[in-house]
């Protein structure tokens, strides 16, 4: 059996890739064994499969390399009985080492097509909910082990283990970058009356009421809130909620309450792909995905009658925390071909004049950062490693080569 020992993660870009390749068995059948070598990349694949009304299917596909090293850990040919071991080091680049976009007809403004952006962090999209369609994409860091029989001799073996990289953010407090919305809300309701304050209506009065509609009290009041538009991984946002009563297209002879009943918070996601199609001649397709929310709170305050003022902190009354434990909340990236991005949604229920308003805010764009903050600027690390490495007498770093050609680079991620 052919294992890869490695821990999967989290790593970080700088961070140390270090385990053993080893070869088990039953100490009675002897292996053949040409070469043994370990490959470490990242890329970026999409795929999306269309369905026909004929049953037809057509392929969309768009894979990047994003860095791809190799080294060998074994040449023979030689004849062993496991178990035997060997030992690997690599290093997570801060950046890409891509070959290029060769698959892709043309250039795109929307996409990040720098060869040496940062590494996007780990990432895995899957959704059939397109009409006929389903797509995957995925961000990945992997490890594969290959042994590579003589030939005329028993097939070759590979083994793969995943990776979990993380990325940073370089700011230590985020700023929220907060956003001004605002609704007009308009009531019209026998509660505004003053006579009915403390006492409920009798039903003539009702009846009187519901009778002459355009004769009941007005209230117009403007309804603001204050919502972030950058937020990071396991911290809490602000959100602000007011009101402002409009005196001049009221009727009632003084503001009415406004009352909060019930707040829901939720990060909208999307996912926007590139890649081309299997078809002769065909141009780049860009396919988006159906929205998916996620909420952070949600809150029922109906029976606690908050009055709303010209500034309240709705985040004092919620769990406003952006949790990253699944990877639906994954921090926001754009690269070669994919592009995760977010929308901050706020529902508000209010009452006024046993009246209730629905609003519904939307930031245009809400942008998470990653949990971990490292200091903008060059890594430290890399140097540090290559000593310690030194130091506990492990096989220095291998001096990183580019594994394969673009050509088949492309044919290996297709």
């Amino acid at each position: 059996m052919l294992r890869i020992n490695v821990p999967s993660g989290p790593y970080s870009a700088g961070s140390p890739v270090s385990g053993t390749v080893s070869l088990e068995g039953d100490g009675v059948r002897s292996l053949k064994v040409q070469t043994i070598r370990i490959t470490f990349r990242g890329r970026c694949k999409i795929k999306i499969t269309q369905s026909s009304s004929n049953n037809n299917r057509s392929y969309h596909r768009g894979p990047v390399t994003l860095f791809q090293y190799e080294k060998t850990l074994f040449t023979g040919p030689y004849s062993m009985n496991p178990s035997h071991e060997w030992p690997f080091n690599f290093i997570f680049p801060e950046r890409c080492q891509s070959s290029g976009l060769g698959q892709f007809k043309s250039s795109s403004t929307a996409f990040n097509e720098d060869i040496h952006q940062p590494l996007p962090g780990s990432f895995g999209f899957n959704t059939a909910s397109f009409v006929k369609a389903d797509m995957e994409a995925y961000v990945r860091y992997e490890l594969e082990v290959a042994l590579v029989a003589p030939a005329g001799s028993r097939s070759d073996i590979e083994r793969t283990q995943l990776l979990t990289f993380g990325t940073h953010r370089h700011e230590s407090n985020p700023d929220p970058r907060m956003l001004f919305g605002s609704r007009q809300c308009e009531v019209q309701s026998l509660f505004l009356s003053p006579e009915y304050l403390h006492r409920l209506p009798t039903f003539k009065e009702k009846l009187k009421a519901g009778i002459s509609w355009g004769k009941l009290p007005e209230a117009h009041y403007v309804l603001k809130l204050l919502l972030p538009t950058v937020g990071a991984v396991g911290r809490p946002v602000p959100l602000f909620l007011g009101v402002r009563y409009d005196d001049e297209r009221s009727t009632t002879v003084s503001a009415p309450s406004v009352f909060l009943r019930k707040v829901k918070v939720q990060l909208v996601s999307r996912t926007t792909v590139r890649c081309v199609s299997d078809r002769i001649l065909s141009s780049d397709d860009v396919h988006e995905s159906d929205y998916s929310y996620e909420t952070l709170d949600e809150k029922d305050f109906t029976g606690r009658n908050i009055e709303l003022t010209n500034k309240f902190n709705v985040a004092e009354l919620m769990d406003l925390t952006i949790r990253g434990a699944t990877a639906a909340l994954t921090p926001s990236f754009i690269t070669f071909n994919i592009i995760r991005t977010y929308v901050f949604r706020v529902s508000v229920t209010t009452e006024c004049g046993k009246k209730k308003q629905y609003p519904v805010f939307n930031s245009p764009e809400f942008v998470i950062m990653a949990s971990d903050y490292s200091p903008p600027g060059p890594l430290p690390l890399t140097a540090e490693v290559l000593v310690q490495a030194e130091e506990d007498n492990i096989a220095m770093l291998p001096s990183y080569e580019a594994a394969v050609s673009s050509e088949e680079e492309y044919r290996l991620l297709a």
